[in-house]
């Protein structure tokens, strides 16, 4: 290993060059003109998700006029939800545009770090994927942009899939585009965002035999003209020349995901029109679906709980003869195939398991000041834990974006991720012109802002049922915010500083302290101003009088001067 010097400007590394990454590099060069940063990215792209992700019909259900960042609107989408290619080739775009790509570091893993009270900076370990050869580097700040969604999900019950099966398998977040599904008997397992989207696709060849095996179902939100609907050449004109048409048509798609939430997914389990949007999507179900599906497709719990699916196509799939649908449960996973809970055999020649993230763990190893872990801060708190979704006690100058509890359920990822940069812009700013040597959050901030969610949470609509943004599925709720994006942008303005212990920040504070101090006495004069002007208006109207004559006595000879 080779020890890093000690560089004279603070450095920042950032741990994925995803979407989150590269906002958060962008907004680095762009607001704090500051160069001193790394992306280390571990697999051979950057995007993210929107590398990663390839599978057939891979999409955005949100809006992609809305899923594209706010000071770089596109004009020339073409569709109202674009595939993946478009959305990565976007990123990549704006990679080359503000000089990123430069910056980040392929095919590097980001394997731990340890916080050096001492030298007020963190030991890196970086290792090299391709050689195995680890170096250790020191910086002074960690930007974690890896997310929530970036770690496939392999359930333990289902580890035959990998240790007995015979056949081709996969995840379908790791899509396998080697595997040929023509004349294969397929299994799917799942049924959630990923497998709505690409069983209608992969089934459309006869020759592929699918069954899609789920445990629970889906609330469907019906196939409306809005998905994937082209945006014609006039339109797209008019965003391109029309000043302000496309921030408009941006703002009337945020009204629209806002109001949705308000309307529908916000209050109680029992709200009258959730009901009633239930009761209109079970008859969408019926009268899409077949009918020997429409039980065991129809959920039992309240509309809201769990993340709703934006139908691609994917009940209409299931009139095809070569698309089956089993909700017996899996018993065991053997060489040729499944077994199911009801003692039915399926033999399969290729397994996708589309079973999601591990969203209640932390998969790297962050040492903080009294040498404890991040994910043993989370088994401390019952689940992952932070502060307002980016920064956690023990863990100085240590950030991340898309924490826990910042997932809406109901709108854009990049709006989220844009209110966590415009935050860590603030935090960052001190340290990087080196008036502070790091902040920490408090462990008294942060257990006041966790109760503060969960209370929300309970009052909610995630409590009655499981689901991903809970650990183990029924545990803890460390994935969702309970709020619109309007209270979460809210929430992260700008830094509450008595909420951190800042250290080096001498400068800093004094700074602060006069600051606050003329804000005082601005305010004491205009108080004490007004204050007598309502006392004595004979007096203040006289003065007002004397100064409007004086003034108009000394303007003619400035104009003549002039």
């Amino acid at each position: 290993m080779a020890d890093q010097k000690d560089s004279a400007d603070p450095r920042v590394i950032i741990i994925g060059a995803g979407v989150g990454g590269l906002m958060m590099a962008i907004a680095l060069k762009k607001r704090l003109n500051f160069q001193n940063f790394i992306i280390y990215e571990q697999s051979d792209d950057l995007g993210g998700t929107w590398n990663l992700n390839t599978y057939p019909g891979c999409a955005s259900d949100v809006a992609t006029h809305w899923y594209s960042l706010s000071s770089d609107l596109n004009p020339d989408w073409d569709t109202s939800h674009v595939y993946q290619p478009q959305l990565k080739a976007y990123w990549k775009q704006l990679s080359a545009k503000y000089g990123i790509s430069g910056h980040i570091v392929y095919f590097t893993q980001f394997t731990g770090a340890e916080w050096d009270s001492q030298r007020q900076m963190y030991r890196t370990e970086i290792t090299d994927m391709r050689s195995g050869e680890t170096r250790v580097e020191y910086t002074n700040i960690v930007i974690s942009a890896i997310g929530c969604l970036n770690v496939p999900f392999y359930p333990e019950e289902l580890r035959g899939i990998q240790t007995v099966f015979k056949g081709a398998h996969f995840h379908s977040a790791r899509w396998n585009h080697s595997v040929d599904l023509r004349n294969k008997r397929v299994a799917v397992i799942g049924n959630g965002c990923s497998a709505s989207q690409f069983v209608p696709l992969i089934t459309e060849d006869p020759t592929t035999q699918v069954v899609n095996f789920c445990r629970t179902p889906n609330w469907i939100l019906p196939k409306a003209s809005a998905w994937r609907e082209p945006i014609p050449v006039w339109k797209r004109r008019i965003f391109k020349y029309v000043p302000f048409a496309m921030r408009l048509y941006r703002w009337a798609l945020f009204v629209k995901y806002e109001s949705t939430y308000v309307l529908v997914i916000s209050g109680s389990p029992d709200r009258k029109v959730r009901k009633q949007v239930a009761s209109d999507m079970r008859k969408y179900i019926q009268e899409n679906a077949p009918e020997k599906y429409h039980d065991i497709l129809t959920p039992k719990y309240a509309f809201g709980c769990k993340r709703f699916i934006v139908d691609s196509g994917y009940l209409e799939a299931f009139h095809r003869p070569n698309n089956e649908l089993n909700y017996d449960g899996i018993a065991e996973v053997i060489e040729s195939g499944i077994l199911t809970k009801k003692g039915e055999h399926f033999d399969f020649d290729v397994i996708i398991q589309a079973t999601g993230f591990v969203v209640d763990e932390y998969p790297i190893k962050v040492r903080g000041v009294d040498g404890s872990t991040i994910q043993d801060y989370f088994r401390e708190r019952g689940g992952p834990t932070s502060y307002r979704g980016t920064a956690f006690p023990n863990f100085p100058n240590f950030y991340t974006l898309f924490g826990p509890n910042m997932a809406t359920g109901h709108g854009s990822v990049i709006h989220s991720e844009e209110s966590q940069v415009n935050y860590l812009v603030q935090m960052l700013q001190p340290i990087l012109s080196r008036q502070v040597s790091s902040f920490e959050v408090t462990h008294a901030a942060t257990d006041d802002w966790n109760a503060f969610i969960q209370r929300r949470l309970g009052k909610s609509v995630w409590s009655v049922c499981q689901s991903w943004y809970r650990v183990g599925h029924s545990g803890k709720n460390c994935g969702i915010w309970p709020g619109t994006f309007t209270e979460q942008w809210w929430s992260l303005r700008k830094p509450i500083w008595s909420h951190y212990k800042a250290l080096g920040a001498s400068q800093w504070e004094s700074k602060r302290f006069w600051k606050k101090v003329g804000r005082i006495l601005v305010l004491g004069i205009l108080t004490a101003t007004l204050t007598w002007m309502w006392t004595s208006p004979t007096d203040a109207l006289g003065i007002l009088q004397t100064v409007k004559a004086q003034v108009k006595g000394v303007l003619p000879l400035l104009l003549n001067s002039a």
